[in-house]
């Protein structure tokens, strides 16, 4: 959160849950008008508890914000990566049900959709879009105040009809990869695709999508991923020993992403995962749910997912599939990271043993994790840290390059 006040003075451009009629009686004048607050490292450390450490950096819940990855001080570092390898560090020891560490890739501005109406950029952390076409109280230094007055509602897991809060008429959609979205029961990396290049903004659910209709709209919100908990390999991730991948331990994360013929010039195919930990390397996990198997994402993979877990609608084959993502990995994209919990859905799409009050948690594809339906809101992850201490992720040693140069195979 960063406090934006009018610029030659500190009056709350947005003082409650309406947008201040004097300072922002349009959405070109309320920009004019309009400035968002800086902070230097002090106050990311102090009040934001977002830490530099050794090679990468710490984020502590709950005041953590998300953050990106800079090139110099005006533009983000834009990575291309088809046909590449991306590699990093992580420790979520301490991330318990309900919690997600959230490391990903954006198709955002270079600039940060600097503009006259927007100087600060990059610099300040401004252009965010992703593939949930997010509803940015600024989309391309304008205020999105327009029909500001409604509200958004959905249904929860627990299948009430929950009222939100406002937002604008707009929504800021760009293809997103995430690497890795997890804590410590459960662990998943998705690829969400979009129809339109680069950044779009849409207006209306045929292009922002809606997911309870089964409308896509411009990008996959819900992607084709792998989760090796869903996929039936319920002893790949978690914590302690037993587990092949033990989440009380940091651990090294890879991610290859694979084109037809190994150059950059064709399409992506493939999206592979390895994991290093002490000292050893270790294979994905196998889809064993799935009559034909595979341990990475495929289209044939994802379609295939699609089915078994009879879902509604196919909004990866929809947008693209891989060869949208690939296109996407090609024209560069944003590192972003953050720790955040979910207080409408408790995270159970990422964790939980059914997402929804209705659903049986032995139907193919229901259960994501281990965690308890009832789990996971805003206070039950405040007391845990209560309980059990402050909970941070740490993201470390970011590295990328050609197949199988990140890591040594030791």
């Amino acid at each position: 959160w960063r406090w934006l006040h009018n610029k030659d003075a500190y009056n709350n451009c947005l003082p409650g849950e309406y947008w201040d009629p004097i300072l922002c009686p349009d959405p070109q004048t309320c920009s004019q008008n309009c400035a968002q607050e800086g902070v230097d490292e002090e106050g990311y450390v102090e009040n934001y508890k977002a830490s530099p450490v050794q090679g990468g950096i710490k984020l502590e819940f709950p005041s953590a914000p998300r953050v990106y990855m800079l090139d110099g001080e005006d533009k983000y570092k834009m990575f291309r990566l088809k046909n590449k390898e991306f590699t990093f560090d992580v420790d979520l020891s301490s991330l318990p049900c309900g919690m997600n560490a959230a490391l990903y890739f954006i198709e955002m501005d270079e600039y940060g959709d600097r503009s006259g109406l927007n100087p600060g950029g990059a610099k300040y952390g401004t252009g965010y879009c992703d593939a949930q076409c997010p509803h940015m109280r600024f989309i391309r230094g304008e205020a999105n105040l327009l029909d500001w007055k409604g509200t958004h509602w959905a249904i929860n897991p627990d299948g009430e009809n929950i009222t939100g809060g406002h937002e604008g008429r707009y929504g800021y959609c760009c293809a997103e990869m995430d690497i890795l979205e997890a804590n410590r029961e459960a662990g998943v990396f998705t690829a969400h695709p979009c129809t339109e290049q680069e950044q779009a903004i849409c207006v209306g659910k045929e292009q922002c999508g809606d997911r309870g209709e089964g409308i896509t709209g411009y990008c996959d919100k819900d992607g084709c991923g792998f989760s090796s908990y869903r996929m039936g390999d319920e002893m790949f991730w978690g914590a302690g020993q037993n587990f092949t991948v033990d989440t009380t331990k940091p651990m090294t994360i890879v991610t290859q992403f694979v084109t037809s013929d190994n150059t950059d010039a064709s399409d992506l195919v493939d999206i592979r995962r390895i994991y290093i930990q002490d000292g050893k390397v270790v294979k994905n996990s196998e889809a064993n749910v799935l009559p034909g198997g595979g341990d990475s994402i495929t289209d044939a993979m994802c379609s295939e997912q699609n089915r078994v877990f009879n879902e509604s609608s196919n909004g990866f084959r929809d947008a693209g599939g891989l060869k949208a993502m690939g296109e996407a990995l090609a024209r560069g994209m944003v590192l972003s990271m953050s720790i955040w919990d979910d207080d409408f859905g408790r995270m159970l799409w990422l964790d939980g043993e059914k997402n929804s009050f209705d659903q049986d948690p032995s139907a193919p594809g229901i259960r994501r994790g281990p965690c308890p339906f009832s789990y996971g809101t805003h206070e039950d992850e405040m007391k845990y840290a209560e309980e059990h201490g402050a909970m941070s992720v740490t993201f470390t040693n970011v590295r990328y390059g050609d197949m199988h140069s990140t890591y040594s195979l030791i």
